[in-house]
């Protein structure tokens, strides 16, 4: 006699629609879990997706499905790149950026093209090569362009602007910043790709803080004070499923105030940008400490600097990934 259960979970010889679906919740699932917790906790889960998206791209399936599934296996090694980098693990990174490209490619996806594009640049961009990021990021602009979305495009803006200002570049940097507002502006996306969902009106803000503490790390002045209100306003909106972004911006935002000479609020928010951390499990949360640390150390004199130093010594000493 046959076993209805037995049937129900024989795997099916042929791809179809609903599995292709099944696997984009599932990617989405472990996105969620990568924003709120660090890409240490769930690149494993991800991985072991890959190797079934691969499976299941063996498998007979028709022509119409084909490019979707090629998309939801592009768009899970786009978020094994991300995850490998919060990891630490910036040649593996690479590796599965570049797998996820190519199907990208293959499957005609110039939206999520353009969003690999960006990671590949974000990758470089964190590991000092800003020349390599900016090339990434003028490559992604042209996918964005082919596939007419103003969100990528805005992303890319945004980030190619962060570029120019850890060069120092000011001009190019703002100019960026303020074509990226006018691309967010202008999206017509009302229910982005999941790979692009991030970049909302608060990583607008977060992007400003960012390019704005480059820069002031650079050249000083107006850019302090922009720093921190561009980081205080997305520190404020940020919500618990982007604790990482929200970590982040605690940490630069610690920085503006050693600029700005605030050394006891530098001390307050640099001790919460600690707890925050030590909740993920992100390599690259914990590299992102080094700018405000070289900050403090030319501030041992104050007290507030000086207890904020040892804190962070502290947490570099006892911190794993």
């Amino acid at each position: 006699m046959t076993d209805p259960e037995a049937a129900t979970h024989r795997p099916r010889d042929r791809v179809e629609a609903r599995d292709v679906e099944a696997l984009e919740t599932q990617t989405r699932a472990l996105r969620a879990v990568d924003y709120r917790y660090g890409g240490g906790i769930c690149r494993d889960a991800v991985l072991a997706r890959i190797r079934r998206g691969h499976r299941m791209l063996g498998m007979p399936i028709s022509g119409s499905v084909r490019p979707m599934l090629l998309s939801a296996v592009a768009d899970l090694h786009n978020l094994a790149g991300w995850t490998c980098f919060d990891s630490g693990r910036a040649g593996e990174a690479h590796h599965h950026l570049a797998l996820a490209l190519s199907l990208a490619d293959d499957g005609g996806d110039d939206e999520l093209a353009a969003n690999i594009h960006y990671r590949r640049g974000r990758v470089h961009l964190h590991h000092g090569a800003p020349d390599e990021a900016l090339a990434q990021f003028r490559l992604g602009r042209l996918a964005a362009k082919r596939s007419g979305s103003k969100l990528a495009a805005s992303i890319l803006s945004a980030n190619e602007g962060w570029a120019h200002a850890k060069k120092g570049e000011v001009d190019l940097a703002v100019g960026l910043l303020d074509r990226a507002g006018e691309e967010f502006a202008g999206k017509s996306e009302a229910k982005p790709p999941d790979w692009a969902r991030f970049f909302t009106e608060v990583d607008v803000s977060a992007m400003a803080g960012s390019i704005h503490t480059d820069l002031a790390l650079h050249l000083g002045g107006r850019h302090v004070g922009l720093a921190i209100s561009s980081l205080t306003d997305a520190v404020e909106r940020y919500g618990p499923e982007m604790r990482r972004s929200r970590s982040l911006c605690l940490i630069m935002l610690a920085t503006g105030h050693v600029l700005a000479g605030d050394c006891d609020q530098a001390l307050a928010v640099g001790v919460e940008a600690l707890e925050t951390a030590g909740a993920l499990e992100s390599a690259r949360t914990r590299d992102r400490l080094r700018p405000l640390e070289e900050e403090v150390a030319k501030h041992l004199d104050d007290p507030d600097c000086r207890t904020l130093s040892e804190a962070i010594t502290q947490f570099a000493g006892s911190s794993h990934t």
